[in-house]
């Protein structure tokens, strides 16, 4: 089966989605501390879990999607996309 044959997609321009990438500095004992109840700390649901917390600790309504992220040995680096919804 080919799923391309199978599809009809509506072509449209819209903007619905505005995405800015947050770049985050946090202690590693922090983002520890803030994941204890994940199994696995180092799964991007971890990440996003803690990026979400912390946007609405700001008041910030984004939607968190992918984080990268790079470690040293006190901090993590997140590069977070978060989404903003657009209305037209």
């Amino acid at each position: 089966m080919n799923i391309h044959d199978s599809v009809e997609e509506e072509n449209f321009s819209s903007t619905t989605l505005l995405v800015f990438h947050r770049h985050l500095k946090v202690p590693l004992e922090s983002y520890l501390s803030a994941v204890q109840e994940f199994t696995d700390p180092w799964d991007e649901r971890a990440y996003q879990y803690f990026i979400h917390h912390y946007l609405q600790e700001l008041g910030d309504p984004g939607l968190v999607g992918m984080v990268r992220k790079e470690q040293s040995a006190d901090f993590l680096f997140f590069d977070a996309a978060v989404r903003y919804p657009v209305s037209e």
